[in-house]
């Protein structure tokens, strides 16, 4: 069985959209013959919300190795406190003494942390193994995607990150013996920055899910906090973050909400619609970036907005205890969700507004329990504003085949995603897939 160190600085207790990936397939890596060892922060030095529960869901026997990064409070005196910065030298010693006294294949860095993908080389030219990077968002972009009000932080010390990010990838990706990417916007971006990377050498492959989520929220009993099933509401809800680029998709929806309380306003009056986790600033620094837009729509009272993120367990709770689920996308066609499938593994009605060229789109519009309402340069099209009009009339009285939904899941399921990695694993060392031993069916673990 061959040997993958993977690298996810963010990691069970410490809760992330970026984790996911690989927490989901740690109990299907022995199936198809790789052995994993994770490398990680320990939460006690990490960002992130704290989810303890979130460890039940992996399992025992799995190798993880965690380091301390550096304080954030001591990191701060001196002008950062990004966990990149923080945890980049600790992540290196470690990394150094496992492959420096076990054998890896291959080492898997999976993260939105791209500052962590310099270790690469070092790692690669010393000891031999073969790198895997997976960009679950773009690292480097020519177009800036923020302005000097809107940039996270300090706009100096965001220009500077860019500028340095540009040098970085490059030298990074000199050691990429593959990429995954969550959507094919990267896979055409890369190949023309990188004349290196043929396209034998990136692999689409977008995020799944796993059924075991929701039974773990059952067995542990998580219920939602932002309200009580059954109270005689309707409740829908949007978990996910909010941002510039999104801005002009949630004022059409608005706009269309606006027009549904003049002509309904009984249905209104019940409706309550729950934006949740839509800043990722940690919780002191934290603020509203959804309920300005609302009251400017005149949706005072119907939409609420929860800016602190929250556990993933516990949006996993709210979806289930929902009447529908809200999906919005960016302006930007390479934008892709990492949540769509979890969200449709509820069984709940989704209405879904994403931009038309996205791979995201495609993938959405294959599941009946999703009203699809797509743009395809601007939100602003009449077009789109007509379809989300609809869609929230089908929000309101959906029907779909749900004997069908367990068929259209299963490419999408986290055992078959994990063979996919798997297989570029394979490719990444230098053979083709192997057939799984047969011996290791049993083996394989389910949760909870």
């Amino acid at each position: 069985m061959r040997r993958a160190l993977i690298v996810s600085p963010r990691f069970p207790p410490t809760s992330a959209p970026e984790l996911h990936r690989i927490r989901v397939s740690l109990a299907h890596y022995r199936h198809f013959g790789w052995e994993p060892t994770v490398l990680c922060v320990d939460s006690a030095t990490a960002d992130g919300v704290h989810e303890p529960s979130l460890v039940d869901s992996i399992p025992k026997t799995i190798s993880i190795v965690r380091v301390n990064a550096w304080r954030e409070n001591k990191c701060r005196i001196f002008g950062f406190g990004h966990l990149a910065i923080r945890g980049l030298i600790p992540l290196y010693r470690a990394g150094k003494k496992l492959l420096s006294q076990e054998h890896y294949d291959l080492v898997f860095f999976s993260t939105t942390l791209f500052l962590t993908f310099i270790l690469a080389p070092f790692w690669k030219s010393k000891y031999g193994c073969h790198i895997v990077y997976d960009f679950q968002d773009p690292w480097y972009t020519e177009k800036v995607p923020y302005s000097r009000d809107t940039a996270p932080g300090r706009w100096w010390k965001y220009r500077l990150d860019r500028f340095l990010s540009r040098f970085i990838e490059y030298f990074a990706m000199r050691a990429a013996d593959h990429v995954i990417s969550v959507s094919d916007g990267y896979v055409a971006t890369l190949t023309r920055r990188y004349h290196w990377l043929s396209l034998s050498k990136l692999t689409v492959l977008p995020f799944g899910g796993a059924e075991s989520d929701y039974d773990l929220v059952r067995s542990r009993k998580i219920e939602p906090k932002l309200f009580r099933p059954g109270d005689g509401l309707i409740h829908w809800v949007y978990a996910g973050r909010g941002g510039p680029d999104m801005a002009p998709i949630i004022s059409v929806l608005f706009t269309a909400l606006a027009s549904l309380r003049q002509v309904d306003p009984e249905f209104a009056a019940l409706l309550r619609i729950h934006f949740v986790g839509t800043n990722y600033a940690p919780q002191e620094r934290t603020y509203k970036l959804i309920e300005p837009l609302a009251r400017a729509h005149g949706l005072e009272g119907l939409v609420e907005e929860i800016s602190e993120r929250v556990p993933y367990l516990e949006a996993i709770s709210l979806y289930e205890a929902s009447d529908a689920i809200l999906l919005i996308g960016s302006t930007d066609p390479d934008y892709t969700a990492s949540k769509l499938i979890p969200c449709v593994l509820s069984k709940k009605p989704i209405l879904a507004l994403f931009h038309g060229h996205g791979l995201i789109s495609r993938t959405a519009i294959q599941f009946p329990s999703v009203f699809l309402a797509t743009f395809g340069e601007t939100p602003e099209e009449p077009a789109f504003h007509a379809a989300v009009v609809k869609g929230l009339e089908w929000l309101r009285a959906p029907k779909f085949d749900l004997t069908a939904m367990d068929a259209l899941l299963a490419p999408w399921s986290a055992k078959e995603l994990t063979r996919r990695q798997c297989m570029v694993f394979d490719s990444a060392v230098g053979s083709a897939a192997r057939p799984c031993n047969p011996s290791l069916d049993v083996a394989e673990e389910t949760f909870p």
